[in-house]
């Protein structure tokens, strides 16, 4: 399911976001850029490639709160990496508390607690490598590219997700209760039910950028009590997180990541027991809805990390877990039906010119090639061979 959007009435056609998107999701039909919701993981990059600034992310807004009794705001660390002290966290915490919700409550015991039990997990389970299910962008890219590697997947669910079942659970008319997360991504935003149709205890996404402008302005000299957790400051910033014997392997930025997994999915990292995939440069400090850069961030993370204390609360292993995570591993194809439609594939490239030049829409041949093994598209809809009177 995609959040992304092209905004724009005419699309110029200078094929930027087809190249950078790394699924091939997007095509140019009818001088529209398209995204297909099947394909698209949400990883944003072509917001950034789009010179005319025509693609877009949005969750809900703000006013949203208002049609709920009672309204709770999910806020995660990563948004004070903006910060490079604990008084700088409190003034930014008491911000938040003037946006109008009833409750704004940090995520961050939730990611701390997640974060501890992976430590456990790994431990004991150290037969198999284990790769971090933290980002969605990460699982929706196993999913589509690498679905050998989804039973590799932790099993734990998203924090924000946690937290949100946890709350709903304590409030006194869950159905009068509307739950609102923070999201420092794009991809964070398809964790809500509402608008994109998703079956979660979140109710509403709301892009941090969004509301950077109403934070800043209210933000002054006071100043909201804050604990900061170790292990949750550990959980989004990409290198600071636990090692395993050294086994350990932080990887941040997509182009790395699909390297990674394409080694991991033929067994090429022996020597490596647990992943940590982050899609964002430097972690979640590193989501395109964060203000500041995601250089100064860890820099100021990591002093924060000298003030924060470590998590002492205990939460039921059972509580962490998702169902999400790996729930489409029984539907995907298996490995015979694979490399059946591979086979195929690479039939109809053989015939295609292969010069990848987009004048069909599609980013490259291949895609073209899956287009024509779906049913979708025929020899003739490539404007090469469209114009031999062999084909």
């Amino acid at each position: 399911m995609s959040v992304i959007s092209y905004t724009l009435h005419k699309c110029t056609k200078c094929m930027h976001c087809l190249r950078i998107c790394p699924t091939e999701a997007i095509t140019i039909q009818n001088e529209r850029a398209i995204i297909s919701p099947k394909k698209c993981i949400n990883c944003g990059q072509c917001m950034d490639a789009c010179t005319n600034l025509g693609l877009q992310a949005k969750g809900s807004t703000i006013i949203d709160k208002d049609n709920y009794e009672k309204s709770v705001l999910l806020v995660p660390t990563s948004i004070y990496s903006d910060c490079s002290s604990l008084e700088e966290v409190e003034t930014l915490n008491a911000a938040l508390d003037q946006l109008g919700f009833d409750e704004v409550l940090s995520l961050g015991e939730y990611e701390a607690a997640v974060y501890a039990a992976t430590s456990d997990y790994m431990k004991h389970n150290d037969s198999r490598l284990l790769i971090s299910s933290f980002c969605p962008v990460i699982n929706r890219l196993i999913e589509l590219k690498y679905p050998m590697l989804l039973s590799n997947i932790l099993p734990f669910d998203y924090p924000a997700e946690i937290a949100a079942r946890a709350v709903r659970a304590a409030a006194d008319d869950p159905n009068k209760l509307g739950i609102f997360l923070f999201c420092e991504c794009p991809s964070k935003l398809t964790l809500a039910k509402y608008p994109y149709g998703k079956q979660s205890a979140i109710d509403h996404a709301l892009s941090i950028v969004d509301l950077f402008p109403q934070i800043n302005h209210v933000r002054n000299e006071t100043r909201k009590p804050m604990v900061l957790y170790e292990e949750a400051i550990k959980s989004v910033v990409s290198g600071l997180n636990m090692q395993v014997n050294n086994q350990m392997l932080a990887v941040d930025g997509l182009d790395k990541i699909k390297k990674v997994l394409e080694l991991a999915e033929f067994g090429l990292l022996k020597e490596v027991k647990y992943l940590s995939l982050s899609a964002c440069s430097n972690g979640c400090i590193g989501g395109k809805f964060i203000w500041g850069n995601p250089f100064n961030g860890k820099v100021n993370m990591t002093r924060l990390l000298q003030e924060a204390e470590p998590m002492l609360k205990k939460f039921k292993i059972a509580d962490l877990y998702g169902e999400e995570t790996n729930s489409n591993i029984e539907s995907m194809p298996n490995i015979f039906a694979q490399l059946a439609k591979f086979k195929s594939v690479n039939e109809q490239l053989e015939v295609l010119p292969g010069f990848d030049c987009g004048a069909c829409g599609f980013p490259s041949c291949r895609t073209m090639a899956e287009e024509i093994v779906d049913g979708r598209k025929t020899l003739h809809d490539c404007k090469i061979l469209g114009k031999r009177d062999d084909v």
